[in-house]
């Protein structure tokens, strides 16, 4: 085959001499491409841009009466409405009208004319009839060694043609190196093969070249280029991704020969497969290539709407050779596809587990995690490292709970904080707020992009000779099911805040005008943003402030503010206390929040809340539950340096598991979620306008479904290599042969539609298309012929 290959590159770059005696017409090769070319685009398979309800692509709707009127009168071009319409002079009734892009040659309406005389027979699109195997055409040239030679000697014979003289060694062993792992022969390999008088030398030569590894690295170029391959995502700032293990999956698939049914099938649904192998998952990444938004901006339901199309549309193109993707949008104007029978095949890729969002770093769920047996002997050993740190705490709980027994008689360390009960609250700029049960305060309603909270507490506290030194204040920032994200802020897409400001002002109940401002020294918070400290709630700098977004904040954060001065009380007073949110990150205001005060002397952050303050003043077989567990939360978290220890070697023991499984390879796969998404014809491809709810289903001039078939990715997989599929097999060879010889039979390798050319030299497809699949229809056996 290769050694033919000049004369075949010579026959593709002739022009066909034409036949000295007219040729019977053919309607494929004669007359569909005019009809598609003028007439599909208003009498075609889209039923919304049909004009006059006529169908020109159909042989029954084309021979069909209407109001008295046949478009084609098979043997009677004179009664055919469509050959007085092509022909009329009448500016109103010529077709395609005047105004029309498309127009018909006088050639044209001739070869129309005469096919309809000649009784108007009719064809299934080529590509869509199974191929049979044509018979081999006798050999009589002594350079004809296969059939493949043949066919070429036959058609040479047809245009008067002449074969290239056979290629001198040097040249061969240089071509078809290139031509099988991509980089020339060396100067030893050249010698050896010229030296080599056996008379199957270069038979010897091709399967070396093919037993090399050099050959799977070649041949995937053009498999890397249909699944839109790429080690970065395609946008924005175009981060890296992890999906060279589909590569090298592809790459060892092709050097071991795997038959292209399995190919297939691992690559569209391989995680389906019965039991199936870490192998199999990672070839399922063929459809997680296309481009990933991460974009700050990007909404990730329209995004994720976006890579089904996009693998509903490579599918088509890769083993359909169609061009499915105009029927996002509307019914396909030239082939018979519908919208309808996009979204069903949409369906099948419409589940997979993922979000829209690029969420484990430059890659987007699902992913699967590459585990070789030496990663699995030490995730094993890892394992046990952490239950033995976890048996060793659980033995050491009895020491901890006992020595928290001694504790609660002489609670050291704890600071007593005071929960204030608001008497006014209100936000300057429209937000609602309001008090809860547990003195906290809610914000609802408006979301200002800015807002001050202004709150007013009154308190009695401290004697004449005695009084009250209060030194700090404590900021819980609470989460709420109400608050976006759950809070504790409201910024909508993530419920976080940024504090910019605390004010606190000192005031005489009895004389409100005698008040003093009270200065914080010291700042400091379970968790702080990075870049956003509690600090910058004190400074002179109204920009900076405190922040949570990227920790854990189901249960809320805490911030204590420490008084310059401790402010003295000898008696009832009045608190005001200001919340400023100024930040340039619009809506970040606080959700809920609740306030307390202290008079010790060194307020701490980790003190305990006023609800374990309150169960240590009671005795101990008083306790609710909520309260033991409270206080033997606090114990063990904040005062037991024994618990800490134990804590300690379990939280080291578990950061090495978590960190050595972060550092092993991750790959995108396809993996479906339990419960399927609805699918819906998308108006426009829209994703926000659903039309008609669709199931899983193939195009209807396709062969169907197998019977009982499960609605998911296997068996798309399965019907794209069933024997009965006219397409996949002359797809696939016409893309090889593409990529040996510069051109494909069908040069429109893409578009095996009605608007794609058709083939060169269409036995020759239909005789490797048959023996690719090994059987006599279609696809059949594809396995026994691998790639």
């Amino acid at each position: 085959m290769i050694r033919c290959s000049v004369v075949l590159l010579c026959l593709l770059a002739c022009d066909l001499a034409a036949s000295a005696a007219e040729p019977k017409i053919e309607f494929n090769r004669d007359i569909r491409p005019i009809l598609s070319d003028t007439c599909f685009h208003c009498h075609g398979p889209d039923s919304a841009k049909r004009q006059a309800g006529l169908r020109l692509d159909q042989e029954q709707e084309a021979k069909a009466e209407r109001d008295g009127h046949r478009a084609i009168v098979a043997g009677e071009a004179s009664r055919s409405e469509l050959v007085r319409r092509i022909t009329s002079t009448d500016p109103d009734e010529v077709m395609p009208p005047r105004t029309s892009t498309r127009s018909l040659t006088a050639a044209q309406i001739k070869l129309l004319t005469r096919w309809i005389d000649e009784g108007a027979s009719w064809q299934a699109h080529w590509s869509f009839i199974a191929p049979q195997r044509p018979a081999v055409p006798e050999a009589t040239a002594a350079w004809s060694r296969n059939a493949i030679d043949s066919f070429v000697k036959q058609r040479l014979a047809q245009e008067g043609l002449s074969p290239s003289s056979e290629a001198e060694q040097t040249t061969l062993i240089r071509r078809v190196t290139l031509d099988l792992t991509g980089v020339p022969p060396t100067l030893v390999e050249v010698d050896e093969f010229l030296a080599d008088a056996s008379p199957d030398a270069y038979e010897q030569l091709v399967d070396r070249l093919l037993a090399s590894p050099r050959y799977g690295e070649r041949m995937v170029l053009d498999w890397l280029d249909a699944a839109r391959y790429a080690d970065t995502n395609g946008y924005q700032g175009d981060g890296t991704r992890t999906m060279w293990p589909w590569r090298n999956w592809a790459i060892d698939a092709l050097n071991s020969n795997m038959p292209f049914d399995q190919f297939t099938v691992e690559q569209l649904a391989g995680d389906l497969l019965p039991n199936a192998t870490l192998d199999q998952k990672i070839a399922t990444g063929f459809h997680r290539n296309h481009p990933l938004n991460g974009e700050g901006g990007r909404i990730a339901e329209e995004s994720r709407v976006e890579y089904v199309f996009d693998r509903v549309e490579t599918t088509g193109t890769v083993w359909l050779g169609l061009t499915i993707g105009c029927c996002r949008c509307h019914d396909h104007k030239y082939d018979p596809l519908a919208q309808k029978e996009y979204y069903q095949l949409s369906a099948y890729f419409n589940s997979i587990t993922e979000s829209g969002a690029v969420d484990r770093g430059g890659n987007a769920n699902p992913v699967e995690r590459i585990v070789t047996p030496e990663n699995d002997r030490r995730l094993n050993e890892l394992r046990d490292e952490v239950a033995r740190a976890e048996k060793a705490q659980q033995t050491g709980l009895a020491a901890v709970d006992a020595a928290q027994l001694e504790w609660e008689k002489n609670p050291i360390g704890v600071t007593q904080w005071s929960v204030l009960d608001p008497v006014s609250f209100k936000s300057k700029n429209g937000a609602t707020l309001t008090k809860q049960p547990d003195l906290s305060v809610l914000a609802s309603g408006e979301s200002p992009e800015k807002d001050d909270y202004e709150l007013t507490f009154r308190i009695n506290a401290g004697q004449a000779d005695r009084p009250a030194l209060i030194t700090g204040l404590r900021l819980e920032a609470m989460a709420d099911d109400s608050l976006p994200s759950k809070g504790p802020g409201r910024a909508p897409e993530n419920g976080n805040f940024v504090l910019t400001t605390l004010e606190l002002v000192a005031a005489s109940v009895t004389d409100p005008k005698k008040s003093v401002k009270l200065p914080f020294s010291r700042a400091d918070a379970d968790y702080s943003q990075g870049g956003f400290s509690p600090a910058g709630v004190i400074d002179t700098d109204k920009n900076s402030g405190w922040a949570v977004a990227g920790g854990d904040n189901s249960k809320g954060r805490v911030a204590i503010f420490v008084l310059d001065a401790a402010l003295a009380l000898t008696g009832p007073a009045e608190l005001r206390l200001t919340l400023k949110h100024e930040s340039v990150h619009v809506k970040h205001v606080l959700g809920r929040f609740r306030i307390a005060l202290t008079t010790s002397g060194a307020p701490r952050l980790d003190a305990p809340s006023a609800e374990v303050v309150a169960a240590l003043g009671i005795a101990a077989d008083k306790r609710t539950d909520p309260q033991k567990q409270q206080l033997r939360d606090y114990f063990r978290s904040k005062v037991s340096p024994q618990f800490a220890g134990l804590k300690t070697a379990v939280d080291a023991s578990k950061k090495k598991l978590t960190d050595y499984e972060n550092s092993l390879t991750v790959t995108m796969v396809m993996q479906d979620q339990p419960k399927p998404r609805d699918t819906f014809i998308l108006t426009r491809g829209t994703y926000t306008q659903p039309g008609e709810k669709v199931s899983h289903g193939v195009p209807a001039a396709l062969p169907p479904l197998a019977i009982d078939a499960p609605p998911n990715r296997l068996t798309l997989a399965r019907w794209l290599v069933d024997p009965a599929n006219p397409l996949t097999a002359r797809v696939t060879v016409n893309r090889a042969w593409q990529s040996f010889f510069g051109a494909g039979l069908v040069k429109t390798t893409e578009d095996f539609g009605t608007q794609g050319q058709p083939p060169s030299h269409p036995e020759l497809l239909d005789w490797l298309a048959v023996e690719f699949g090994g059987g006599d229809t279609g696809t059949r056996g594809q396995g026994d012929k691998g790639n």
